[in-house]
């Protein structure tokens, strides 16, 4: 291959990458806020984690909370538990055999889409926070932590419930 050649192929690789560089974002993976309410009935709902559902094939991340990844260790006194899990196990029960509905909020850092969840009139991501599987946390997509996730946190910490048990840590 002459030089001319090799060095035209380098020049339109370069080129090629400072003009995709130069593109919007919204073209390579990254997606626009998201709002909007999707639903779904039972059999369409599923638990991936104590703080994501899948609607249908849609994988929503209950907004304005953040709980233990699975298989993450809460020690309470000598013993340990999966608190991970049974946070899962909380949000499952939840759920289980009602209908669920969530009003998108924009998208986490990882572009996934953000709700404030309902099961049969039931406000999921409070619940969770107020039976202490799940910590209150403010969402760049939906500003200041809300209050009421607030209170309910100091309650079940108050009360012990969930992760906040004596002798619990959770500070994942």
């Amino acid at each position: 291959m002459s030089r001319t050649v090799l060095a035209g192929l380098i020049g339109a690789g370069l080129g090629a990458g400072v003009v995709m560089m130069a593109m919007p974002a919204a073209l390579f993976g990254r997606v626009p806020a998201l709002t909007g309410t999707l639903s779904a009935e039972p059999a369409d709902v599923a638990v991936v984690d104590g703080q994501t559902l899948r609607l249908h094939q849609a994988v929503i991340r209950l907004l304005g909370i953040a709980a233990p990844p699975r298989g993450l260790a809460c020690e309470q006194g000598a013993a340990s538990y999966d608190c991970g899990a049974a946070a899962s196990a909380a949000l499952a029960a939840l759920v289980r055999g009602h209908p669920v509905t969530c009003h998108l909020n924009g998208r986490d850092a990882r572009g996934f889409p953000l709700g404030h969840c309902e099961a049969s009139g039931t406000d999921i991501n409070q619940a969770l926070v107020g039976a202490g599987w799940a910590r209150a946390r403010a969402d760049a997509a939906a500003g200041a932590m809300p209050p009421a996730f607030a209170l309910a946190e100091r309650q079940a910490r108050d009360a012990g419930r969930g992760l906040w048990r004596a002798g619990a840590d959770p500070s994942f």
